[in-house]
């Protein structure tokens, strides 16, 4: 009896594991650091985690980890609550609809398609921001944190490809 018990908590501890990865990697990218203008231009983890897990594993990853890992974005960076998550939403979306296309592309056109995406969902949330302050806001901040996105995305995606290798040889299904 507890033998069951243990297995079925250690199987969804193993299938929350995206989620939790994804949330520990957003937090990280909202921590407060000291550098001026910061807050405005940090990569988005979340959605590099959003994107990969929706192309990789989305079975471990449905759409309302997307909207609940948006949520915890909104209120980590204090974005209007589900901005983020209906962005992330979005997105995990559009990746799943087009996931047939994913299947055995190089990397290189999996990144170009992210580049894309990035800046997408940054231009949004300029237009956005703009709106709710009644004001054009500055555009740059926008499209540097999609740049640092993009960039952020080889080595994000490299680490989100191990944690997915070590759920598969512990057998998650």
């Amino acid at each position: 009896m507890i033998g069951g018990v243990l297995e079925h908590l250690e199987r969804a501890a193993r299938q929350l594991s995206p989620f939790l990865v994804s949330v520990v990697l957003a937090t990280v990218t909202a921590l407060p650091f000291h550098i001026p203008g910061y807050g405005q231009v940090a990569a988005n983890a979340a959605l590099i985690s959003v994107f990969y897990w929706s192309v990789h594993r989305r079975d471990l990853f449905p759409a309302y980890a997307a909207f609940g890992l948006g949520l915890w974005q909104d209120v980590l960076v204090g974005a209007p609550i589900g901005m983020n998550a209906l962005l992330l939403l979005f997105v995990s979306g559009i990746v799943a609809v087009q996931r047939t296309f994913f299947v055995d592309k190089s990397f290189a056109v999996i990144w170009w398609c992210f580049s894309l995406v990035a800046l997408a969902t940054s231009t949004a949330s300029w237009a956005v921001a703009s709106a709710l302050n009644a004001t054009f806001l500055d555009p740059v901040p926008a499209l540097f944190q999609a740049a640092l996105t993009v960039a952020a995305f080889p080595f994000a995606a490299w680490f989100l490809a191990q944690v997915q290798h070590m759920l598969l040889r512990l057998n998650v299904q």
